[in-house]
């Protein structure tokens, strides 16, 4: 008879080895797309998207980069017939030894605005893709294709769309440059179609190598905001292209794409800007501080002090530089300061602090915010 304690080390031992075996399957299941046995894909190409229009649909997948595909086959059915199945409407190949296209704009027979008279939920047309291997093996086989009673279940991936007239292209303006780190976009003359559904903004902004990064989604707006304000800069000059998208109920798409960039503005000016003094015979330390600005663009901060000639002094004429710092200081100690003559008697220095970017003008110089007096 096996002891207890030896029976429970045999069977955590079982569940263990049944874990890694499983786990060892099911990368394997998934590891190539277009293996037939992939339960995910089918072997169908991944990536599928369907891109509505006026009576056709743009039908587009990914090229993984597979050897020994010569082309692909386009398969569609309409959901507004309940008897209908996938049927053949048109193929991509290969010509010349080259790698097949990875889109096909179908336009056959395809009708807009379909939708259900009664629920009013609107009928698609359903897409799937197979590829064509140099033997002319077919994967997944349409005659033979995977169905939801196989075990395990495999999954011939699809994608569905509605063809619809596109919506007006907004007609889109850059607003003014009045607003550091803010681009403007306004479209305010726009009529909306009855089957009008909302606008997108879609954002492209430069990478550290000066290349334009894939579209991301920005904003989603109802029809009564033609407008929208891009906030999310870091510096100025900074250039993006926008996408401002009309869509219709059936997800057809009027899009407008525009440029602009950050306007090349100075910062605020800091605020709370403070001074105080400490007595040190003849001489005095001065102590000047301030909040820190919320412009991420602030590369730092210019301590100003009022020269030590004496007479009747313009400020930001007769100011001299006593320090630079970078945009994490909030204070700073000027130790040793000298007394000025101000008409017959001595007086303390007066000290100004201004904000600067981190954009440099042509000639080198940064911009800076108005100079604020300590107090």
């Amino acid at each position: 008879m096996i002891p207890p304690l030896f029976r429970s080390l045999a069977f955590l031992i079982f569940l263990i080895g049944a874990t890694f075996f499983a786990g060892c399957t099911s990368n394997e299941d998934y590891a190539n797309p277009l293996d037939p046995q992939n339960l995910r894909t089918a072997g169908s190409p991944v990536g599928l998207e369907l891109l509505p229009g006026d009576q056709q649909v743009t039908v587009s997948w990914a090229d993984n980069g597979h050897e020994g595909i010569i082309g692909y086959r386009i398969y569609r059915r309409f959901t507004g017939d309940p008897d209908s199945t996938f049927e053949f409407v048109g193929e991509v190949l290969g010509e010349n030894g080259e790698r097949p296209a990875t889109e096909f704009v179908d336009t056959d027979n395809l009708k807009n605005d379909q939708f259900d008279a009664v629920s009013g939920a609107r009928h698609r047309y359903i897409y799937r893709i197979s590829y064509i291997d140099t033997n002319g093996v077919e994967v997944p086989d349409p005659n033979a294709p995977p169905t939801q009673s196989e075990d395990p279940r495999r999954m011939w991936q699809t994608a569905s769309a509605t063809p619809s007239i596109a919506p007006p292209i907004p007609n889109v303006i850059v607003g003014d440059d009045l607003d550091d780190l803010t681009v403007k976009l306004f479209w305010q003359d726009y009529e909306t179609p009855n089957d009008f559904v909302q606008f997108r903004v879609d954002a492209s902004q430069q990478s550290l190598a000066g290349e334009f990064l894939p579209f991301r989604l920005r904003a989603e707006l109802p029809k009564d905001q033609p407008y929208f304000f891009d906030m999310e800069f870091k510096r100025d000059n900074a250039t993006r292209i926008y996408r401002v998208i009309a869509v219709d109920r059936f997800g057809v798409e009027g899009v407008k794409v525009i440029q602009a960039a950050s306007p090349n503005l100075p910062p605020l000016p800091p605020e709370n800007v403070r001074l105080a003094f400490g007595l040190r015979r003849a001489r005095y330390d001065a102590y000047v501080s301030w909040s820190r600005n919320r412009e991420p663009d602030v590369a730092g901060y210019v301590i100003y002090a009022t020269k030590e000639a004496g007479g009747n002094l313009i400020v930001g004429q007769d100011l001299i530089v006593r320090r630079r710092v970078d945009a994490k200081e909030t204070s700073i100690i000027l130790t040793g300061e000298e007394f000025i003559l101000e008409g017959q008697d001595l007086a303390p220095r007066r000290y100004f602090v201004a904000a600067f970017d981190d954009t440099p003008q042509d000639n080198g110089t940064r911009d800076e915010s108005e100079r604020v007096e300590a107090q």
